[in-house]
C-alpha cells in the first residue's frame, strides 16, 4: 500500500516535470531576483517537487496554480533567509534537523532509508536541499520567538477558571474537530469582502485545502492550513460557538485575528473519553496559544520585512 502510494506521487510528479519542462527547461534562466540573490527556473521546478512531496493534495491544483504558488513559496523562503543571516548561522542544528526529517517520512507513510533516498531521487531532490529548507523554518521560528517573546500575554487565571468550568459542565465524552486554516491579510477594512469573495471562489474550484496552499498566509499553508486535531477545551468560547454548528468541511466567515483574518474549517468530527488530567489539559491550552500568537507575530513580522526587500522580476 505504501509503495503504491509513492508510485503515483511519482507519477504524477514527472507529468508536472513534463509539462513544465517546455517553459522552465530548456536552459537556466533567472526568473526574480530578491536583493540580489536570483531565483532560477530550475529552483521553482525543484520547489514544485517539494511542495508535491510534502503535499500531495496539490495535485489536483492546475499547472499555472503550482507555478504560481511554488514561485511565491520560494520567494518567501529567499526573504527569510536574507533576515536569518542577519542574526544566525546556518549549519548549527543538525540534530532538530534530523528529527524534523524524521517527522517528515513518518508523514510520508515512510521508515526505511532507502525507499526514502529513492523517493528523493526519482523528484531529483537531495537530502541536503531537505535539510536546508528544515533548518531555515527553525531559525525562523527561534528569530520570532527571540523578538516577540516578551510580548506573548498568556492570562493562565483565566484559561484555568474556564476550563474548570468546560470540565465540570462536560458530560463523559466532548467534542474533538480536525481543523485546519486560512490566513489572510487584508489592507484595509474594504477589502475584506474582496479577499473573503476571493477565497471562497477558489474553495469552490479546488476545495479548501489547496486554497490554503496558495492564498494562505499562515504557516501552516504548506500543510493545506492544516491545524490538527483540537477538543472543544482548547478552543475559545467565541470559535467554539462558531464551528461546532459547521457541517463537515463547512467553514466559518473571517474571524478577527492579530494582523489579519482568520478562516477555519472543520475537516473532521469525533467524540473522545473526557477523563482528561487537567494540568495536561491545561498545557495542551497554553501551548496553543502561544503559538497561535507566534504564528501571528510571524505574518505580521515576514510583511514587514518583505516590504523593505527588493523583489524584481526578470
Amino acid at each position: 500500500m505504501k509503495k503504491k502510494k509513492i508510485s503515483l506521487i511519482n507519477i504524477f510528479l514527472m507529468i508536472i516535470i513534463m509539462m513544465t519542462s517546455e517553459s522552465y527547461s530548456q536552459k537556466i534562466s533567472i526568473i526574480y531576483k530578491v536583493e540580489n540573490i536570483p531565483i532560477t527556473n530550475i529552483e521553482i521546478e525543484n520547489e514544485i517537487n517539494y511542495l508535491l512531496l510534502i503535499n500531495d493534495s496539490l495535485r489536483q491544483i492546475d499547472k499555472n496554480s503550482i507555478v504560481k504558488y511554488a514561485t511565491k513559496s520560494i520567494i518567501k523562503e529567499k526573504v527569510k533567509e536574507i533576515e536569518i543571516k542577519k542574526n544566525y548561522l546556518f549549519g548549527k542544528n543538525q540534530k532538530i534537523v534530523d528529527e524534523n526529517l524524521k517527522k517528515l517520512m513518518l508523514s510520508l507513510n515512510i521508515e526505511n532509508q532507502d525507499e526514502f533516498r529513492n523517493l528523493l531521487a526519482n523528484l531529483q531532490l537531495s537530502k541536503d536541499y531537505l535539510e536546508k529548507k528544515i533548518e531555515l523554518e527553525i531559525m525562523w521560528n527561534r528569530l520570532i520567538y527571540e523578538i516577540y517573546k516578551d510580548k506573548i500575554f498568556i492570562d493562565e487565571s483565566k484559561l484555568k477558571q474556564e476550563l474548570e468550568k468546560k470540565l465540570q459542565d462536560s458530560s463523559h465524552e466532548i467534542n474533538e474537530f480536525l481543523l485546519f486554516e486560512i490566513l489572510f491579510n487584508p489592507s484595509t477594512t474594504d477589502q475584506v469582502d474582496e479577499e473573503f469573495n476571493k477565497i471562497k471562489k477558489s474553495i469552490d474550484e479546488i476545495g479548501f485545502e489547496n486554497t490554503a496552499n496558495v492564498l494562505s498566509n499562515s504557516n501552516t499553508s504548506t500543510r493545506g492550513g492544516k491545524i490538527g486535531w483540537v477538543n472543544e477545551n482548547q478552543l475559545s468560547k467565541p470559535i467554539l460557538e462558531k464551528i461546532k454548528i459547521l457541517n463537515l468541511e463547512g467553514y466559518t466567515d473571517p474571524i478577527n485575528a492579530p494582523g489579519g483574518k482568520i478562516i477555519l474549517m472543520v475537516k473532521e468530527k469525533r467524540k473522545i473519553e473526557s477523563n482528561l488530567s487537567f494540568d495536561e489539559e491545561l498545557s495542551k491550552i497554553i501551548a496553543i496559544e502561544k503559538n497561535k500568537q507566534l504564528n501571528q507575530y510571524s505574518s505580521i513580522y515576514y510583511k514587514k520585512i518583505e516590504l523593505n526587500t527588493r523583489i524584481n522580476e526578470n
